[in-house]
């Protein structure tokens, strides 16, 4: 009986390392929180992107624009004022034409002064906008190598801890191993428990000094009267 004490108390150490690598792992940041950060933040880099461009496209349009206003304001007072028009109605239709072509003409520069602005400012958004995804991409990278490593190195100890687990319950009694799985499942962690001095490490209450007695002998299974689960004597 000795022995399987000794492998029951080692199956309960061996199931510990199991649940707490088991815990670990599943307590591991994998990164989906900052990989939907991210995802987030490329998704209003992108609309930011378009929103420049947008822009950008509306300055190119007015710059074309201005330049043709230009060109046919030059062409009329070139007509108008270069001595080829001698007919008064014709030149009075020009300088009309020119007057028009000059209020086009400004409010065509203020519109893209409004967009070199509109521009400038939405290049500083999106290059900063920029470097937070880029930030967050590193962040990222961060924590999925950690998690690669951990869960790698977790996986290895439970890997081991379970092949070691089948090594000791092929030794033991089937009956002892029933009443071992029960009590786990009841207590939910703890089946096995050192007694310390005389004190029930599972439920800290003092077993009483005939039990310990018969603990001592470590020739049967001796159960705590409080919470029921199996006593381990180390010994001296």
């Amino acid at each position: 009986m000795e022995e399987q004490l000794d492998l029951l108390f080692e199956l309960q150490q061996t199931d510990r390392t199991i649940d707490d690598a088991t815990k670990r792992l599943a307590g591991l940041d994998d990164g989906a929180a900052k990989r939907g950060e991210l995802d987030a933040e490329r998704a209003q880099l992108e609309e930011m992107g378009a929103a420049l461009e947008k822009t950008s496209t509306a300055q190119l349009d007015k710059e074309l624009e201005l330049e043709s206003v230009d060109e046919e304001r030059s062409e009329k007072w070139s007509r108008a004022y270069g001595g080829t028009v001698a007919d008064p109605k014709e030149l009075g239709s020009l300088e009309k034409k020119i007057q028009e072509l000059d209020r086009r003409k400004d409010k065509l520069e203020d519109t893209l002064l409004e967009l070199y602005d509109s521009v400038e400012k939405r290049t500083a958004q999106v290059q900063e906008q920029r470097e937070t995804v880029a930030q967050l991409e590193k962040e990222l990278a961060g924590i999925e190598e950690a998690f690669a490593n951990d869960s790698a190195e977790l996986n290895a100890v439970v890997t081991e801890a379970q092949e070691r687990r089948a090594g000791i319950v092929s030794q033991l009694d089937a009956k002892l191993m029933d009443d071992y799985e029960g009590i786990r499942k009841k207590t939910g962690d703890l089946a096995v428990v050192e007694v310390n001095g005389r004190l029930c490490t599972g439920c800290r209450v003092s077993i009483s000094i005939m039990l310990l007695d018969q603990l001592q002998k470590r020739d049967k299974i001796i159960r705590c009267e409080n919470c029921r689960r199996i006593l381990y004597w180390k010994g001296s």
